[in-house]
């Protein structure tokens, strides 16, 4: 099965990186903002930070 994974463009990856700066664990509030604004799903947007907290700390 293929699934359709969407990757972040350089546009929405520039705004997470922004977010990220600022904090590590944005609230619920702010990923339904961040989801919205960039049109992902809020599950998106939180595997990212999981994500990026991962990279980031090694």
């Amino acid at each position: 099965s293929t699934s359709k994974r969407k990757r972040a463009n350089s546009e929405q990856l520039r705004i997470l990186k922004q977010v990220f700066d600022y904090t590590f664990f944005p609230s619920t509030e702010l990923r339904a903002e961040l989801s919205r604004v960039l049109g992902m799903t809020p599950r998106a947007v939180q595997v990212w930070f999981q994500n990026k907290r991962q990279s980031w700390k090694s």
